[in-house]
C-alpha cells in the first residue's frame, strides 16, 4: 500500500542522486531479436493464468515459455490485414487473453492458437480492461467503449462528448477510472453512466504537456498517475487531493513516466524514459536504474514502456530499443569490470582478504589490486606505475592482511608490503642468491600462523619470514623443488602445504615432524590427485583438499581416514578450486562448473551456475574468503561474487509443466482438425494418434519457471516403452524413434532448484498399426484363412468328385465302346440277310414292312455304334482327318434332305437358306457329315414347329464359314449352354427323347479337330441356335 506521507521534492532529489551510487544492485537478463523475440520494441507485457509470458511488440504477439518465443500475428488471423503492432494486452479472471493494436481488438483462441477478431469495424485499440459486470472496456482511437461479453452489445462514449482517454484502471471494489490527455482523471458513475473528473495539475507548475500515460490503483483509495512532463503523481480519492511525488531526474529534467508496477505493499517500480525508478514508501528511498554502457547486466535501454511482475516475483521490463529485460532476485552480488571507476579493475579475481578497517582487498591476475569499502561500496584501484611506492605488478597471487600491512605476492615480480592506511608500498622483496633471500619471485600464498609468524609459498618452496632480520628461511624438512600453491595451518598448529604435481606436505613447527601425501590413490583411501589448489579445515577438524581432477578429498580428524566427493557423489566436476565453511557449518565449494553447496549433516549437494545469478560457471584457483560477518566472497575468471548464506531462500514455487512442441520426423505438427494428428494446441492435448509411418517423433516441454530455466531439471517416463525414469538435467526435449504400434503414455516431472515437484504431466500417444496389421486386417486374415481351408477342403472334395466322375465317365465310355465293338459284328451279319430279304420283298410282299423295319433299325444301330466308336477315337486323339476341298453347300444340303422326310412327318417348318454360289472349304467330308447329322438330328428331334438352317455367305475367300441351325424346341438355359456339350449330359426336358447324350459332344470334338467352333447362341429369343464356325485357310 502506498502511504500518504511523502518526502519533499528537494530531499527526494538528494536521495535519488545518492541511491544511484549506493543502492542494492539490480541485474537484468536481456531478451532481444537474437534470442527469438520478433521485435526489440516491446509495448506491453502480461502473464496468463497458465504461467506463460506474453509480449506485445511492433511485429506481433510473442509467447515465452522460458526457453523459446512463439510468434502470433494479427495478419495471420481470419479477416485481418495490415500491421501487427500490439499496443496492449490483458488477461482476465477467466484466463482469456485479449490483445489490442493497430489492427483492432482480438481474443486469443488457446486451443487453435490463433488470434480471433472481436469487432471488425474497430482499429487502433490502445487499452483493455474488464469490470466485475462481465463487460470489456477498451479504448479505440482514445474513445471509450464498453462491450458486454454476454449480450455482445457495444456502448460508445465518444471523445467529442466526454474526453480523450489514454488509460483505464479498475479498483478493488470494481470501480472504473480513466486518465486523459488533458491532465484529468475520470471516475465512471455506473448509475448515471457519466463521469466525474479531477484535475491533476491544479496546483503544479504549468506543464508543457498535460498528457497522462497511466493510472494505477494502489489500494486504500490511492492512485498513482503517470505523466509525460511531471513524472509521478498520487491521488487520494477520499480527499480528492493529489501530490507530486517524483518529478525530476537527477539532472534536473522532468520525468516521462510510461508504466507503474506495484511490486509489493511498500515498493513501486516506475517505467520512464530515463530508466526505472524504484520507490520504497516505508523508507522514502528512491533508486534509479539506468542503462550503463558496456555493463552486460544493466538495462538494455532507458526507454522503458511496460512492467510486469510474474508469479515468481521476477520483473519484466519492455523497452523501445532493447527488447525485454528480466530481473529476478538473487543473493549473489556481482563485482565485475565495466570500464568505470566504480567497478573492480580486472576479471580474473584471485586473492581476497579483509583488513582491520573492514576494507575488502581484491587481487586480480590481469589488472592489479582493488580495495572495496564495504560501507560505501566505493572501489579504489592500485596499479603498477614504476614507482617503488606502487605495487610491482598487475598479476596478484597472494594477499595477507596483518595489522596495518598488506602483503602482496605477485607473479614473477616479487613480494610487496603495503601500508593499508596510505595505500603505498613500504617494502619490496625480490628473489636473490644470498642466504635469507627468497628463491623465487612467484609468490602464490601467504599465511599468518597462530603464533604470529608469516609463512609463504612460492614456485620454489616455502619460507618463514623472519621479522627481526627482515629475511626469509626455508621450512625445515620441506623440499625446495616444489611448487607450493597453498599453505594452511590446522587447529594443532600443523602446516599443510598443497603443491602442484607433488601432493601435500605437512610440518609440525613445534616438533619438526614432517610427512608427505603423494596424491596417487585410486581406491578412495588416500589423496586422489597430486595437484592441490586449496586446503581448508572445518569445525570438526576435517581437512579438505581441493584437487585438480581428483574431486574434493576429506581427511578425517584422525588424519588417517579419507573420503572423496566426486562426480559419482553428485559433484558437477572433479576440478575443485576452493572450499569454505560458512557460519551454519555448511560447505561452499568453487569448481570449474559452478558453485556447490554441501549440507553438512545430510551431504545434500546443490549446484549454482550462471543461470542462478553467478557471473560465470568457472571460478579461480584458491579464490575464496569469509569476512567477519560471515559474508562469502569468491573470485572467478569474470570477476567476483559475494553473498551471505543466511540470505539463501529455498524455493517453494512449483511451476506448471506443459508440453510445448511435438515434432514428427523433425517437423513441427500443425494444428488441423482434419489433416493433422494435432487437433488442438499441444498445450491442451491429452492424446495424440500417429500413423505407423510417423512413429519417430520428439517432444518439447517446459516448466514455467523463469528465474533460472537453464537449471530446471526434467525426468520423463514413456509408459509402454521405458522401464525406468530418464533424467535429463540440461535438456528439455525427448526423442523417440520408430515406436512399434501400440498405446503409450509420456509422463514428465520437473525440478526447480533441485526440488522435484508433485505435478506429473501426461500425454497419451497411440501409434496406429499399418492397415495390414489392424484388428480388421487380422479379422480379414482369419476370414481368408477360413475361406482358404474351406476352399482346399472343397477343392479336395471337388477333385475327388471329378476323379470319380471321370472314372465313371471312362467306365461309361469303355462300356459303350466294348458294347459297340461286340454289337457291330452281329449287326453287320444281320444287315446282310436283311438286304437279301429286301430283294425278296416283291416275291413276298407280306414281309415288306418287317424287312424295312429291320433294315431301318439295323442301320440306326450301326450308325449309333459308329458314333460311339468315333467319339471314343476323338477322346483318345486317335481320330484322323483327311482334308480335301469339300463343297459345304452340297454336303449340308444332302444332310438337310436326309432329314426332310422326318421333319415333314413331324409337321415342322423345315427351311434351308444358302448362298447362290456354292461354298467350299478344306475339311474332312466324312467328319462334316457326322457333325451335320448330329446337329440336324437334334434339331428335328427336339423342334416343335420350325427349323431354320442357314449357310452364311463368306465375306471373303479367306473368311470363316458360318452355319446356323436353329429350332424352337425346349429353350436351353444360358447357364447350360456349355454343359450340353459334355458327354452323356441331357436336359430334363429331353429325357423322353431317345438318345445317347454324346452327339453334341462328338460334333464339338470333330469341329475342334477342324480348328473351328461350335456353340449355342442364346441371343435369339424363343429359339435354340447352334452356330458352327469352320476356318477357311
Amino acid at each position: 500500500m502506498l502511504h500518504s506521507k511523502y518526502i519533499p521534492i528537494s530531499t527526494l532529489l538528494v536521495i535519488i542522486c545518492l541511491c544511484r551510487a549506493t543502492a542494492q544492485p539490480y541485474y537484468f537478463r536481456h531478451f532481444q531479436v537474437e534470442n527469438g523475440l520478433s521485435n526489440s520494441t516491446v509495448f506491453c507485457t502480461t502473464q496468463d493464468k497458465n504461467g506463460f509470458l506474453w509480449f506485445g511488440t511492433k511485429a506481433g504477439l510473442n509467447r515465452f515459455d522460458g526457453y523459446h518465443f512463439k510468434l502470433f500475428t494479427h495478419t495471420g488471423s481470419e479477416g485481418s490485414m495490415g500491421s501487427d503492432m500490439v499496443y496492449c494486452l490483458f488477461s482476465d479472471h477467466n484466463g482469456t487473453l485479449w490483445s489490442g493494436g493497430q489492427n483492432g481488438l482480438f481474443r486469443f483462441d488457446q486451443e487453435k492458437e490463433k488470434l480471433v477478431r472481436v469487432i471488425d469495424s474497430l482499429v487502433e485499440i490502445n487499452w483493455i480492461q474488464t469490470d466485475d459486470k462481465g463487460n470489456l472496456w477498451f479504448l479505440c482511437l482514445n474513445n471509450v467503449y464498453r462491450y458486454n461479453l454476454t449480450t455482445r452489445q457495444l456502448k460508445h462514449f465518444p471523445e467529442t462528448k466526454y474526453f480523450y482517454a489514454t488509460c483505464i484502471c479498475k479498483t478493488e471494489k470494481g470501480g472504473i477510472w480513466f486518465c486523459d490527455n488533458n491532465g484529468r482523471i475520470w471516475r465512471y458513475n455506473e448509475d448515471t453512466e457519466d463521469f466525474t473528473s479531477f484535475d491533476m495539475f491544479s496546483h503544479s507548475r504549468t506543464p508543457t504537456s498535460r498528457w497522462m500515460q497511466r493510472i494505477h490503483y494502489a489500494g486504500n483509495n490511492l492512485f498513482l498517475i503517470a505523466t509525460n512532463d511531471q513524472g509521478l503523481k498520487s491521488f487520494d480519492a477520499t480527499t480528492g487531493q493529489y501530490k507530486d511525488i517524483l518529478t525530476y531526474n537527477p539532472d534536473g529534467s522532468t520525468i516521462y513516466v510510461r508504466d507503474i508496477l506495484q511490486y509489493s505493499a511498500d515498493e513501486f517500480w516506475v517505467a520512464t524514459e530515463s530508466g526505472i525508478y524504484i520507490i520504497n514508501t516505508n523508507t522514502g528511498k528512491v533508486t534509479n536504474i539506468r542503462k550503463k554502457f558496456l555493463d552486460p547486466y544493466s538495462l538494455s535501454d532507458n526507454a522503458v514502456y511496460s512492467l510486469c511482475k510474474d508469479s515468481e516475483g521476477g520483473v519484466w521490463a519492455g523497452t523501445y530499443f532493447g527488447g525485454v529485460n528480466y530481473y529476478s532476485k538473487t543473493i549473489f552480488e556481482k563485482c565485475y569490470p565495466d570500464n568505470s571507476s566504480s567497478s573492480i579493475s580486472g576479471s580474473a579475481v584471485r586473492e581476497i582478504c579483509q583488513d582491520p578497517y573492514n576494507n575488502i582487498w581484491i587481487g586480480t591476475e590481469d589488472a592489479g589490486l582493488n580495495k572495496l569499502d564495504s560501507k560505501t561500496g566505493f572501489i579504489r584501484h592500485f596499479m603498477p606505475s614504476g614507482s617503488p611506492k606502487d605495487i610491482a605488478y598487475t598479476n596478484i597471487h597472494g594477499l595477507l592482511s596483518t595489522g596495518n600491512e598488506l602483503w602482496v605476492g605477485t607473479f614473477e615480480h616479487g613480494l610487496d608490503v603495503m601500508d593499508v592506511r596510505t595505500g603505498k608500498v613500504i617494502r619490496h622483496y625480490n628473489a636473490g642468491p644470498r642466504p635469507g633471500d627468497l628463491k623465487s619471485n612467484f609468490v602464490l600464498t601467504l599465511t599468518r600462523t597462530s603464533t604470529g609468524k608469516i609463512v609463504l609459498g612460492s614456485s620454489v618452496g616455502a619460507y618463514w619470514y623472519n621479522e627481526k632480520t627482515n629475511d626469509f628461511t626455508p621450512l625445515a624438512g620441506i623440499p625446495l623443488n616444489i611448487f607450493v600453491a597453498i599453505i594452511m595451518e590446522d587447529h594443532d598448529g600443523v602446516l599443510w602445504l598443497g603443491t602442484h604435481n607433488a601432493g601435500v606436505f605437512y610440518l609440525d613447527p613445534r616438533t619438526g615432524r614432517t610427512g608427505h601425501l603423494e596424491g596417487n590413490a585410486t581406491d578412495g583411501k588416500g589423496l586422489s590427485s597430486p595437484i592441490i589448489n586449496a586446503i581448508a579445515e572445518d569445525n570438526d577438524h576435517n581437512i579438505w583438499f581441493s584437487t585438480e581432477g581428483g574431486g574434493l578429498c576429506r581427511l578425517g580428524p584422525d588424519r588417517k581416514t579419507f573420503f572423496s566427493f566426486t562426480t559419482a557423489n553428485g559433484m558437477p566436476t572433479n576440478f575443485i578450486f576452493r572450499l569454505i565453511q560458512d557460519n551454519n557449518n555448511n560447505y561452499w565449494v568453487t569448481t570449474s562448473k559452478g558453485l556447490v553447496n554441501i549440507h553438512k549433516d545430510s551431504s545434500t549437494i546443490n549446484i549454482y551456475t550462471r543461470a542462478n545469478g553467478l557471473l560465470n560457471d568457472q571460478f579461480n584457483y584458491n579464490s575464496g574468503f569469509k569476512d567477519k560477518d560471515g559474508r562469502l566472497y569468491f573470485g572467478s575468471v569474470r570477476g567476483m561474487i559475494t553473498f551471505h548464506p543466511n540470505d539463501l531462500i529455498t524455493p517453494d514455487f512449483e511451476p506448471a509443466i506443459y508440453i510445448t512442441g511435438f515434432q514428427v520426423d523433425n517437423v513441427e505438427l500443425k494444428i488441423n482438425p482434419d489433416s493433422s494428428p494435432l487437433k488442438k494446441s499441444i498445450l491442451y492435448t491429452d492424446k495424440i494418434t500417429l500413423p505407423y509411418d510417423q512413429s519417430s517423433f520428439s517432444i518439447d516441454f517446459a516448466a514455467l519457471s523463469y528465474a533460472s530455466p537453464e537449471r530446471t531439471e526434467y525426468s520423463y517416463f514413456m509408459q509402454g516403452l521405458d522401464k525406468t525414469w530418464t533424467r535429463i538435467p540440461t535438456n528439455r526435449k525427448a526423442y523417440f524413434t520408430k515406436l512399434a504400434p501400440g498405446r503409450y503414455t509420456f509422463m514428465l516431472k520437473a525440478a526447480v532448484g533441485g526440488h522435484w515437484g508433485h505435478q506429473v504431466k501426461e500425454l497419451a500417444v497411440e501409434v496406429l498399426p499399418p492397415f495390414w496389421a489392424t484388428t480388421w486386417a487380422y479379422l480379414l486374415y482369419a476370414l481368408l484363412l477360413i475361406f482358404l481351408v474351406w476352399y482346399i477342403v472343397r477343392s479336395y472334395h471337388r477333385r475327388t468328385e471329378i476323379k470319380k466322375e471321370k472314372e465313371i465317365y471312362e467306365a461309361k465310355i469303355d462300356f459303350f465302346t466294348n458294347i459297340a465293338h461286340e454289337i457291330r459284328t452281329p449287326l453287320t451279319l444281320i444287315k446282310g440277310p436283311a438286304e437279301n430279304l429286301k430283294e425278296k420283298i416283291e416275291e413276298l410282299p407280306e414281309i415288306k414292312e418287317d424287312v424295312i423295319t429291320m433294315e431301318r433299325n439295323t442301320n440306326r444301330l450301326i450308325a449309333l455304334v459308329t458314333q460311339i466308336l468315333d467319339f471314343r477315337q476323338t477322346e483318345t486323339k486317335g481320330f484322323s482327318l483327311d482334308f480335301s476341298r469339300v463343297n459345304i453347300t452340297a454336303v449340308l444340303q444332302e444332310t438337310w434332305l436326309s432329314f426332310q422326310a422326318l421333319a415333314k412327318k413331324k409337321n415342322l417348318h423345315y427351311h434351308f437358306e444358302h448362298p447362290v454360289s456354292d461354298v467350299y472349304a478344306m475339311a474332312d467330308e466324312e467328319a462334316l457329315n457326322k457333325i451335320f447329322s448330329n446337329l440336324f438330328s437334334n434339331a428335328v428331334k427336339y423342334g416343335h414347329e420350325q427349323i431354320h438352317v442357314r449357310l452364311l455367305p463368306p465375306r471373303s475367300e479367306e473368311a470363316d464359314i458360318v452355319i446356323e441351325i436353329a429350332n424352337d424346341g425346349p429353350i436351353i438355359p444360358a447357364e447350360m449352354k456349355e454343359r450340353i456339350f459334355e458327354p452323356f449330359y441331357r436336359l430334363k426336358e429331353t429325357m423322353r427323347q431317345k438318345g445317347t447324350g454324346i452327339g453334341l459332344a462328338l460334333a464339338r470334338s470333330l469341329v475342334e479337330l477342324h480348328k473351328g467352333q461350335l456353340f449355342l447362341d442364346d441371343n435369339w429369343p424363343g429359339m435354340n441356335k447352334f452356330v458352327l464356325v469352320l476356318p477357311n485357310p
